[in-house]
């Protein structure tokens, strides 16, 4: 596998963003793309088995639990995860209902009522049609194989919440836009938008910059050293006593 961004369509489609777009433009040089971790998958039944894992879970678990499915057999076909038996795979991290998209997957596969041949010829839209008529597989889990399997370089997944947080931070909005928002909002990236994903999930992923304290900040939170000399000592002594009299006073 390669990395996404040297992908030769995505790859312009980054450098175009960087320099022409002025939200991104604000946010990255050449150098910032080093960011951008994404592999490119093969159009193979790993590569759908992995989009089914990582639904609903964070990156680090999904890479966990991919690992230790692709593991229970080898070598790693659907005719050989369909001898497994369900508690095998809820035991390897994958949920039941999980267990039941997987063995669809596996069946339309075996049967061939699905091939992954035919998905390069396809249009996008074609795609995610042919994609979704699977057990358990949605748009989002569509958009991400045209993402990370067939490199499209025209995607953007709008019920991806990554994405629309990356969208609320570039564009400085107080709210996280909806999904249909998030799709009109993408529209000014059309033509590279699965560039501008890759570069919306970096930013949302970056720490958070440390908020500058303030002059007075400073002072208040300073820590005043002990003073060096005998005359320095008094007069912190003879003010401590000072406010202990005006204390009791009061």
């Amino acid at each position: 596998m390669s990395l996404l961004l040297e992908h030769k369509g995505i790859r312009k489609s980054l450098e175009h963003l960087i320099v022409k777009d002025r939200y991104f433009r604000e946010h990255f040089t050449a150098e910032d793309l080093a960011e951008i971790k994404h592999m490119q998958r093969p159009v193979s039944y790993e590569a759908f088995v992995r989009t089914i894992i990582g639904q609903q879970v964070s990156v680090a678990a999904a890479d966990t639990i991919w690992k230790r499915v692709s593991k229970l057999v080898t070598p790693f076909t659907p005719e050989n995860v369909e001898k497994l038996p369900d508690d095998v795979l809820r035991a390897a991290g994958l949920s039941a209902q999980k267990v039941t998209y997987l063995r669809s997957l596996s069946q339309a596969l075996i049967k061939g009522t699905f091939n992954f041949e035919d998905l390069e010829a396809m249009t996008d839209e074609e795609v995610i049609a042919s994609i979704t008529a699977l057990k358990g597989f949605g748009r989002w889990s569509a958009e991400m194989v045209l993402m990370f399997a067939l490199a499209r370089t025209d995607v953007f997944s709008g019920g991806d919440l990554g994405l629309r947080e990356g969208i609320r931070k570039i564009l400085k909005m107080e709210e996280r836009p909806t999904e249909k928002e998030s799709i009109v909002l993408a529209q000014r990236w059309a033509g590279h938008r699965t560039a501008a994903s890759l570069l919306l999930w970096v930013l949302n992923h970056r720490a958070a910059p440390k908020a500058k304290p303030t002059a007075g900040e400073k002072i208040r939170n300073r820590v005043i050293p002990p003073p060096r000399t005998p005359k320095g000592r008094a007069r912190v002594k003879t003010a401590t006593r000072r406010a202990a009299k005006k204390a009791k006073r009061k």
